[in-house]
């Protein structure tokens, strides 16, 4: 009998101190961004397309530098790349470069964003006017990475909304 009381007793002061910390807020939830690697981004882009993500658009970047944006548009993709800090301002060229190259459609853009530098007030984008499949994205992606932002397979990039 002493055992069942001592054992109830537990108990109680067990459920008594999940219940506190979660009233002081000591057990929150913090969200931390899913990471993949450039062989998966194809399965995010089938996401995307099937409307399993928060936006009709997400972001890849390891370093805050090298975010590019994958758009979804009535079923094809666009990539965009957001100009909100100056250590992105030496990609614009690249950018602009690689699109020349081959022959990809680049506007100029924004979305009315404040960058982080004050020569703007609207953040510039570069869209990529491509209204390509996921295939075909994933691939341009993976190319935008490796030769304009040097990165390679064993990156690891966030998923951004």
């Amino acid at each position: 009998m002493k055992t069942g009381i001592i054992i109830g007793v537990l108990v109680l002061i067990g459920i008594i101190y999940f219940i506190s910390k979660n009233k002081n807020g000591n057990n929150q939830n913090i969200q931390v961004a899913k990471q993949i690697q450039l062989n998966e981004l194809e399965s995010v882009m089938t996401q995307l397309l099937n409307g399993q993500l928060e936006y009709d658009f997400f972001g890849i970047t390891s370093d805050g530098i090298d975010c590019i944006y994958f758009a979804d548009n009535k079923g094809k993709i666009n990539i965009e790349f957001e100009v909100m800090t100056n250590d992105q301002k030496p990609y614009i060229e690249k950018i602009t470069s690689f699109a020349n190259k081959n022959n990809y459609n680049l506007i100029k853009t924004t979305y009315g964003n404040k960058p982080h530098y004050s020569d703007l007030k609207e953040a510039p984008v570069y869209k990529l006017e491509l209204n390509v499949d996921k295939y075909k994205a994933t691939e341009i992606g993976k190319e935008i990475m490796t030769t304009i932002f040097n990165k390679n397979g064993t990156t690891k990039f966030d998923v951004v909304p």
